[in-house]
């Protein structure tokens, strides 16, 4: 998961704002084999996609103070779903 999130980083151009909707989307759609695995091995009782794009996030946040830095403010983004909600941002370093 580290690698495909760090090739998902490097795509982004310095100084750019992006939320964990557009890497997870981004995960989806050329790591897709990654993002299963991933989620195959993350537990939840309910509401799996919020427990696995949860994880995502925590995955993508071990990159900040290098490659990305996290910003105040939350985004409104749409999630896989279509359907718009906050999303965590952070800028590209």
């Amino acid at each position: 998961m580290q690698n495909a999130i760090s090739e998902i980083l490097n795509g982004i151009p310095k100084g750019k704002v992006f939320d964990s909707h557009y890497v997870i989307s981004q995960l989806i759609k050329y790591h897709s084999d990654v993002y299963l695995t991933f989620a195959s091995g993350i537990n939840a009782s309910s509401d799996r996609t919020l427990a696995v794009h949860g994880q995502i996030g925590k995955e993508i946040a071990k990159f900040e103070s290098g490659l990305i830095s996290r910003i105040a403010n939350m985004s409104w983004s749409e999630n896989i779903h279509g359907n718009s909600s906050e999303c965590t941002a952070w800028e590209k370093l």
